[in-house]
C-alpha cells in the first residue's frame, strides 16, 4: 500500500505518482483493465485495478508490460522520467541485476553496506542482482537513491546514470515562452 504522507518538507518519491500515470495513459488509449491488462500480458485486470487504486506498489518488470501495452517509455510511466517509448525484443529490466551489481561495486559498496544505505534487506540486493527477483518501484528508488543513480537508469538502463535533479525529474511539459 501506497503510503498518503510524507514527512513535510520532504520531496515525494518519484513513483507516488505512478497510480495516475497510469490512469491518464490507460484512459488516453481508450483501454479498460481488462483490455489492458489483455494487452500487457503478464498483468490480470485485478491488478491494473488495484495499482490504480494505489493499493500495490508494482514491481518493475510489471510496469514495463503495462508500459508497452501503453507504448509508453516505462521511465514515463514508473517515474515521470520522460523518454520516448521504443519497441523491443525483450524487458529492458533484464539488465537490472548486471548495472545494480555494476554500480555497487564501483561506489565500493558490500551488499550489506547497500542495503543499510537503501534501508533494504541484504537478501532484497542480492536477489536482485542474482536477478532471481525483482523489487518493486519503492525498493529500487531507495536503491538508486542510495547509489546516487536515477531510477530509469538503474531499472530500465534509460537516460543518463546520473540522479536527475528534482526538477529535471518532474518537468512533463515544456516551458512556454511569452512573446512579448
Amino acid at each position: 500500500m501506497l503510503p498518503r504522507h510524507v514527512v513535510r518538507g520532504a520531496p515525494n518519491p518519484l513513483h507516488f505518482g505512478f497510480p495516475e500515470r497510469l490512469r491518464r495513459a490507460r484512459n488516453a488509449a481508450k483501454l479498460t483493465h481488462t483490455s489492458l491488462a489483455r494487452e500487457a500480458g503478464a498483468v490480470s485486470r485485478a491488478t491494473t485495478a488495484a495499482l490504480e487504486a494505489e493499493e500495490n506498489v508494482p514491481r518493475v518488470d510489471t510496469v514495463e508490460h503495462l508500459a508497452n501495452a501503453l507504448k509508453l517509455s516505462p521511465s514515463t510511466l514508473a517515474f515521470g522520467i520522460e523518454h520516448p517509448w521504443q519497441s523491443r525484443a525483450g524487458l529492458r529490466c533484464d539488465g537490472l541485476p548486471a548495472r545494480l551489481r555494476e554500480v555497487r561495486k564501483a561506489r565500493g559498496l558490500s551488499m550489506r553496506e547497500l542495503a543499510r544505505q537503501a534501508a533494504a534487506s541484504v537478501v532484497l540486493v542480492r536477489s536482485t542482482e542474482c536477478g532471481t527477483s525483482l523489487p518493486s518501484l519503492a525498493r529500487l528508488e531507495a536503491l538508486a537513491k542510495a547509489l546516487g543513480v536515477s531510477p530509469a537508469w538503474l531499472a530500465y538502463g534509460e537516460g543518463p546514470m546520473d540522479a536527475p535533479t528534482r526538477r529535471r525529474a518532474t518537468q512533463t511539459e515544456p516551458a512556454q515562452t511569452s512573446d512579448r
